[in-house]
């Protein structure tokens, strides 16, 4: 099931999205286990790499090990080949390069879990072609170029990941921070904090169809945008908190039709429950760099707060479509646009419990916002996970009081 078709049955059944396209990570009862530390086996996470098989466990002594992991060989349908920390997080420190520290290739069926790459001269961690990828508790500290990038890649899964300090180059630094693109499909982003990068954050681009869901993620204090999706289509961006992009060009969350692809074209992109603060430019942006068109795109229930150039920012390009403004607290002041049906939005503080400290859930007295929203085309649940809606009428904004 696609992340937007996922999406379609959580609205219809209440279902929250936490209970979605649950996957079992955790290393397999069957197969061997090939260890690697002080007491294992294998002096090196590569030696251990090389004598896996579909199937087998590579368990990793919590700690630093130095040289980096090139994978050569597949799991098979069934049976992932797991890499895992033991007893806390294997940190694998070294130079990388145009590969990645972690070079994934087009190797599938392979899942790394409580894993952290650091340190690298190039990619944090590089897959061109592959399939069948799990990523949980992963990490990516420094990088010269992008993060983890996954290019022409699908049916993957990147939960509870953190990543920091990539794009050290800034901006002459290849890809992004967590970069799917390039036609890279079905992949769904949960849990993740992506943080303090020269670059983007989250980026999905040059993807048709794409079938990727970004959700329940914090991305903050990267360049920005903190959420990018670039020419691209069958996209969800929702639960997120995005939050002090550091550039003053770059808004919270962006949609954008960049000139890099000839398709020039973003299509079926909806955005629900964020929470875009504190930004440098816009909560939520519309850029075109030359031409291009944006078609159904829906923007419902997030709340925009404190960004420097307002809640939502148009630049250039055409729209067709149903395009929708619902639900919305745009607090940085009124957003309107031609193309877009806007209703049921205000454009005011409602009163939130604590915005200094990030907290913009509604205080009991925000009268403007609760059961103020409109139940068309609204999400099922909150940023919370909490069903909608709890009143008469569904609250206005991210959260539902």
């Amino acid at each position: 099931m696609t992340a937007s078709l996922m999406t379609a049955s959580l609205l219809t059944t209440g279902t929250s999205s936490a209970e979605a396209l649950t996957r079992d990570v955790l290393p397999p009862v069957s197969g061997r286990t090939l260890t690697v530390g002080p007491d294992g086996e294998y002096p090196t996470v590569q030696a251990a790499a090389d004598a896996a098989r579909p199937g087998d466990n590579v368990q990793i002594a919590a700690g630093v090990h130095t040289g980096g992991l090139s994978i050569k060989t597949s799991g098979s349908p069934g049976e992932y080949i797991t890499f895992y920390g033991q007893g806390g997080t294997a940190v694998v420190n070294g130079r990388g390069g145009s590969r990645g520290l972690l070079a994934l290739g087009n190797h599938s069926w392979l899942r790394f879990v409580d894993m952290t790459f650091a340190g690298s001269r190039g990619f944090g961690a590089y897959a061109d072609g592959a399939h069948d990828l799990i990523f949980r508790n992963f990490g990516i500290n420094g990088s010269q170029d992008g993060g983890l990038v996954l290019l022409d890649t699908a049916d993957v899964v990147v939960d509870g990941c953190e990543i920091q300090g990539t794009n050290a180059r800034g901006t002459s630094a290849a890809h992004e921070a967590l970069t799917l693109g390039h036609g890279s499909r079905d992949i769904e982003v949960k849990h993740c904090r992506v943080h303090d990068n020269g670059e983007e954050g989250i980026d999905v681009k040059y993807t048709d169809n794409a079938g990727i869901s970004i959700h329940d993620n914090a991305s903050s204090n990267n360049r920005g945008p903190n959420i990018y999706v670039d020419t691209a289509s069958d996209v969800e961006v929702y639960n997120n908190v995005a939050s002090g992009t550091k550039n003053d060009t770059k808004s919270g969350i962006a949609l954008a039709v960049e000139d890099y692809t000839g398709n020039r074209a973003l299509d079926n992109v909806r955005v629900y429950n964020n929470v875009s603060s504190g930004n440098a430019q816009a909560g939520l942006s519309f850029w075109v760099q030359s031409s291009g068109t944006m078609s159904d795109v829906r923007v419902v229930n997030n709340t925009f707060y404190d960004n420097a150039e307002g809640s939502v920012a148009f630049y250039g390009g055409d729209f067709d479509g149903t395009n929708i403004l619902r639900n919305n607290i745009f607090a940085d002041g009124p957003v309107s646009h031609d193309a877009f049906l806007v209703d049921h939005n205000i454009s005011v503080d409602p009163g939130f419990i604590a915005p200094g400290a990030g907290d913009f859930h509604l205080k009991p007295g925000s009268t403007e916002a609760i059961d103020k929203g409109s139940a068309d085309s609204a999400p099922a649940f909150d940023l919370d996970n909490n069903l909608r809606p709890t009143g008469k009428s569904h609250d206005i904004g991210a959260y539902e009081q």
